[in-house]
């Protein structure tokens, strides 16, 4: 078996605490200048325009943004603890070398971003949206994906472990390589084909239920 290797997240060990974020937001934009080594703890923010804007070696910690645009955003080294995204826009974003680590992000739009050598850790992930995205290098572990969004993706070199993936779209998106085993897999969504199974790793008993999308019936 090939083994993936993730380059991971590692932070500087001195960051500047910002204490207004939107301020230092509105002086970025004017002074044109990226947001690099700082720590942004428990800023709140409600529908507001972070979009095209560029974070490196930043540590996110217990933050709240709720509908907040983040379109078109470039990620590189970017710590996420504890934070909440609901219904955010990451929309045609890059994400390099990040980590999100028991964040609530139901509803976020990913859609034709690129990530890469990031990790999701025990993140709620339900109904997020992947559609059009490309996953390369990537770790989800102990995540809920169910109702999340993955068609015409391209997944390569995912690892998956003890996440959830109930009723969720993988339409187009080829499953070749990736290892389901320990996770659970149910009332997925795919094209009538069924091309996009071809080379997935599964277990006897997802393989059972999986059958059943391709017409295959299954005696006692």
């Amino acid at each position: 078996m090939t083994t993936i290797k993730i380059k991971r997240m590692n932070l500087p060990t001195e960051l500047e605490t910002v204490v207004d974020f939107k301020n230092y937001v509105r002086y970025s934009r004017e002074e044109e200048t990226d947001l690099a080594d700082l720590k942004v703890d428990g800023q709140e923010m409600e529908a507001g325009d972070l979009g095209q804007l560029t974070f490196e070696n930043v540590f996110f910690n217990h933050c709240t943004f709720t509908g907040v645009s983040l379109y078109n955003c470039t990620f590189k080294n970017v710590y996420f603890e504890g934070c909440a995204f609901p219904s955010c826009n990451f929309s045609h974003s890059w994400l390099d070398q990040c980590k999100f680590s028991n964040c609530q992000m139901k509803g976020a739009d990913f859609s034709e971003s690129s990530i890469s050598n990031t990790e999701f850790a025990e993140c709620s992930l339900k109904y997020v949206n992947f559609t059009s995205s490309k996953l390369s290098k990537c770790e989800i572990r102990e995540s809920d994906l169910s109702e999340a969004f993955f068609a015409s993706c391209s997944l390569k070199q995912v690892i998956l472990e003890k996440s959830q993936f109930i009723n969720t779209e993988f339409f187009k998106t080829p499953l070749k390589g990736l290892d389901f085993s320990t996770c659970i897999l149910e009332g997925i969504s795919i094209s009538t084909e069924g091309n996009e199974l071809k080379g997935t790793i599964v277990n006897v008993y997802q393989a059972a239920d999986l059958a059943k999308l391709l017409g295959v019936v299954i005696k006692d």
